[in-house]
């Protein structure tokens, strides 16, 4: 399995995101927020792409080398079909691992 992670910025929707994505099932988690002005500029959700967004629903974080590891809630856990997300990442669109985990660390503050 592997992940695919960018980080996106659409100005024309006013949000920005950090996108990971399963090769293989196409299953995808996004953490993401509005642009500085938006409405919930001051916090973050996470949503499967086409879900309803879940705001606060990651409880922790961590990185250990290029895996990026999410405690959730229990009501994001039920939408993403565990509590805790573990997964190796590979970036996309010449980001590297630490851009990542700092665009990740930003957005969940």
């Amino acid at each position: 399995m592997a992940i695919q992670a960018t980080y996106e910025r659409h100005p024309d929707l006013g949000c920005e995101a950090v996108v990971f994505i399963d090769d293989e099932s196409l299953a995808c988690f996004q953490i993401q927020r509005d642009l500085t002005g938006g409405p919930r500029a001051d916090e973050y959700c996470v949503t499967t792409g086409a879900s309803a967004p879940i705001y606060g629903a990651i409880t922790q974080w961590r990185r250990v080398e290029d895996r990026f590891e999410f405690a959730l809630t229990h009501n994001a856990g039920r939408l993403f079909g565990d509590d805790v997300l573990s997964f190796v990442v590979t970036p996309g669109d010449g980001a590297t691992v630490d851009e990542l985990a700092e665009h990740v660390e930003r957005l969940l503050r």
